[in-house]
C-alpha cells in the first residue's frame, strides 16, 4: 500500500498495482487496482481502478468496478461504474452509467499479475477482448488521452 500525505503535491500519470491511499492534490491521470481518496485528496485527472472509495474530490472521469462515495465526496464528470454506492452527502455533477462488464486496460491486468495482486470478483473484460466500440487504444487507457 503507497500512502501519499497533505503535504504533498503530485502532477503527472500514475500507475500502479495494489492499494493506493491519496490524501492530497493530484493532478493528472490514475490506473490502479484500489483507490482511496481521503477527506483532504483532491485529483484533477481521470481514474481507472478496480475499487474506489472517495472522501474527497475528483474532477474527471471515473471507470471502475466498484464505487464508494463516501459523506462528504465530490465528483465532477462521469462515473462508469459496475457497483456503486452514494452517501445522501455526497455529490455527482455528471452521468452514472452502470455496467456489468467494465474494459479494463491490458497494462493494469499484466502489472496486477507481476505483483500478485488477487483480482476482485467483479466481471471485467481486457480491453482488446471488449465490443469494438468499448475497445481502448493503449493511448487512450488513461481515458483523458
Amino acid at each position: 500500500m503507497l500512502t501519499i500525505d497533505t503535504t504533498t503535491l503530485m502532477r503527472g500519470n500514475f500507475t500502479a498495482a495494489g492499494r493506493i491511499q491519496l490524501n492530497t492534490w493530484f493532478e493528472g491521470d490514475i490506473l490502479c487496482s484500489r483507490l482511496d481518496v481521503g477527506p483532504d485528496g483532491y485529483v484533477k485527472g481521470n481514474v481507472i481502478t478496480r475499487e474506489l472509495f472517495l472522501e474527497g474530490q475528483i474532477v474527471g472521469s471515473v471507470n471502475a468496478g466498484i464505487v464508494h462515495m463516501m459523506e462528504g465526496s465530490f465528483v465532477e464528470g462521469d462515473v462508469h461504474h459496475h457497483i456503486m454506492s452514494l452517501h445522501p452527502s455526497a455529490t455527482l455533477v455528471g452521468h452514472a452509467y452502470r455496467t456489468t462488464r467494465l474494459p479494463f486496460p491490458e497494462e493494469l491486468l499484466a502489472l496486477e499479475a507481476k505483483a500478485g495482486v488477487a483480482a476482485s470478483s467483479f466481471p471485467i473484460s481486457v480491453a482488446t477482448d471488449a465490443p469494438r466500440s468499448m475497445r481502448l487504444k493503449p493511448s487512450e487507457w488513461l481515458l483523458g488521452a
